[in-house]
């Protein structure tokens, strides 16, 4: 009939659609863009902002912090842990075996990276890279009772020690300067004995110190004895108080048994603070 729309197509007007696929895209999904443009796949929906919970940053922002003091902490307890063993060490003076120089209640710092490694738990030294001098003050990790002991060293590798009379020869030279008087300490020698107790000033070289001993004690003697390789000979500074190389269960000190050096008086008590004596070198 004229004047109606057909709603028949003609086979040739539509191109059929495969198995499976929708018909021609152009004719059903493409769209123009508003300038003109090429086709568009459509709009695209916007993206949905996921708000994190407040407490879930405040958490994330705290274990951060807490990693970080951790890694702190365990930085500081690494270095401590290696001053301690390698470096440096402090020790406690328990009796009178080295009056005047030491006394009883003195804490003094040691440096333990002179002489070589020695490890905790260790009663030798692992490796050693260095001797002491005659006149180092040293803590000894004693042979006799395997306990730490503080002594003065005399005698290194090859030197002749002999003691004639309370006087010490060292390579045939008497180290003995002259009787400085009654003790002036305050220490255990003083308080027993009084004005019987005496100072001795010794040296080798030009290194000098004192030491104690009562007047009417009877006068030590060591035959003369040649200091083998590889140890030190070492007296206490109080010889009628010390037990040392004079005592043959003792005897020479293997140098891989020698602690480390005695810097400095870091803190001195005993029936009260001296404070004269805080911050006092070790002479």
């Amino acid at each position: 009939m004229s004047g109606s729309a057909s709603s028949k197509r003609s086979k040739g007007d539509e191109p059929e659609a495969s198995d499976g696929e929708p018909p021609d895209a152009k004719g059903s999904s493409e769209v123009k863009s508003a300038k003109g443009g090429g086709p568009k796949r459509g709009k695209k929906r916007p993206s949905r902002k996921v708000d994190r919970p407040r407490g879930a940053d405040d958490d994330d922002e705290r274990w951060i912090r807490t990693k970080a003091n951790a890694k702190t902490i365990g930085g500081a307890i690494i270095l401590a842990l290696f001053i301690r063993i390698v470096l440096f060490e402090a020790f406690e003076i328990d009796g009178p075996s080295m009056e005047p120089t030491l006394l009883h209640g003195d804490r003094v710092v040691v440096a333990k990276f002179m002489y070589g490694l020695y490890l905790p738990f260790m009663n030798e030294a692992l490796v050693n890279w260095g001797t002491p001098q005659a006149g180092d003050v040293v803590i000894v990790h004693s042979p006799f009772d395997n306990i730490d002991i503080v002594k003065r060293v005399i005698g290194t590798p090859g030197d002749h020690i002999e003691i004639r009379e309370d006087v010490v020869y060292r390579n045939g030279e008497p180290l003995q300067i002259r009787i400085a008087g009654p003790c002036l300490t305050g220490g255990e020698e003083e308080a027993e004995y009084g004005d019987e107790c005496q100072w001795v000033e010794e040296g080798i070289g030009e290194h000098t110190w004192f030491t104690s001993r009562s007047r009417f004690h009877v006068p030590d003697s060591l035959e003369d004895s040649v200091v083998p390789e590889g140890h030190v000979l070492v007296l206490g500074d109080h010889r009628d108080r010390s037990n040392d190389s004079r005592n043959p269960r003792v005897g020479m000190i293997p140098v891989t048994r020698v602690k480390g050096r005695a810097l400095a008086i870091y803190w001195s008590s005993n029936d009260g603070i001296r404070w004269d004596r805080i911050f006092e070198g070790v002479r």
